[in-house]
């Protein structure tokens, strides 16, 4: 991770009855939208008014480009996240990464580096969980090409997906899973495309107030058997915690490829912060 360096190289009275207010508000508003360092989509809808701004940083041992036929280590600099309740049953997303680095090792030497693509979505509560019943959301997403075909970051399309998420609390765990469509740009042949199936499982375990447990399996499945370069199956698998601190959501977790395309093992490290703006 060489590159990754050279880049960087007493309260007054009255005022506690304030303080446990505003520390039980927090506590009780951060049940929603446990994501980060997850990937499969928590189908809760955060309070109306509320805005979560994630951020965070991410490197990946022995990531492969099919596209281009490039590998190597890669970090990723500024995975972001914006998401604002508009409803009580809606909430507006968007995100992405701000920039790539590569070490390559496969196919060539050197490094690159590139802009991340971008990502607009939104989602609809359609169930809340009751007794028996499931929370249940609706997620469509656009992904945005922000790459350049020349670097071999990237596929460089328009890609969109559509999932439903489900979840439900067992004891103090809340279990989720997302199923959903991708209908993805062909990277090699024009006015062509790939149609996969995307799916993830996840569960968050808070073990305290402060501390949560969080993990997951993420992927997608091109039913085709021999699908064009950027179409082919990928999976991973996620281990993390998550630490309430100073008013924020510290995020750590490690990560594990599947796939003979995927990352070989990797670790991410974010935070996320919660405003509201209005109610």
């Amino acid at each position: 991770m060489s590159f990754v360096f050279d880049l960087c190289a007493g309260l007054k009275p009255g005022a506690h009855r304030f303080l446990a207010v505003a520390l039980s508000t927090l506590l009780a508003t951060s049940a929603y939208a446990q994501q980060r360092p997850l990937l499969t989509e928590d189908p809760r809808i955060i309070p109306t008014g509320s805005v979560f701004t994630e951020a965070g940083i991410a490197y990946l041992n022995r990531a492969r480009f099919p596209v281009s036929g490039i590998g190597g280590n890669q970090f990723s600099l500024f995975v972001n996240g914006f998401h604002v309740g508009v409803g009580p049953r809606a909430e507006f997303q968007m995100g992405g990464v701000l920039h790539n680095f590569l070490q390559v090792r496969e196919n060539g030497a050197g490094r690159r580096n590139d802009w991340g693509d971008f990502w607009v979505s939104t989602k609809l509560n359609l169930l809340r969980e009751s007794g028996a019943l499931p929370f249940i959301s609706f997620r469509p997403t656009v992904v945005l090409p922000n790459t350049n075909n020349d670097k071999g970051l990237g596929t460089d399309g328009t890609h969109f997906f559509g999932a439903i998420l489900a979840g439900k609390t067992v004891g103090k765990a809340f279990l989720f899973g997302n199923i959903g469509l991708g209908i993805l740009d062909d990277a090699v042949r024009a006015a062509a495309q790939q149609d996969v199936l995307t799916y993830g499982i996840a569960a968050i375990l808070p073990v305290t107030s402060r501390l949560s447990l969080a993990g997951e399996w993420n992927g997608r499945e091109n039913p085709q058997d021999n699908p064009t370069a950027g179409g082919e199956d990928r999976g991973e698998v996620r281990l993390g915690a998550q630490i309430r601190a100073g008013g924020v959501r510290w995020d750590v977790g490690a990560t594990a490829g599947l796939t003979r395309l995927d990352h070989r093992a990797g670790v991410v490290f974010g935070m996320t912060k919660e405003f509201q703006l209005w109610k």
